[in-house]
């Protein structure tokens, strides 16, 4: 996965829509973090990663 995003793609790609935060609501703290950045990962690269390495800085913060 790029390291790099521009902040529109950020939002195309890395935004919670409605239906990823009715699975998240369940969650809370670091695990509700970390449950979105695995189902956003997941929905662009059809797998999880291999690494925390692999998830982009700008997609934590």
């Amino acid at each position: 996965m790029r390291q790099e995003w521009e902040p529109e793609d950020l939002i195309e790609v890395w935004m919670l829509l409605e239906d990823d935060q009715e699975r998240l609501r369940n969650k809370s703290g670091a695990n509700r973090l970390g449950f979105a950045l695995l189902l956003k990962f997941f929905e662009v690269e059809a797998r999880f990663p291999e690494d925390a390495g692999e998830i982009p800085v700008p997609a934590v913060s």
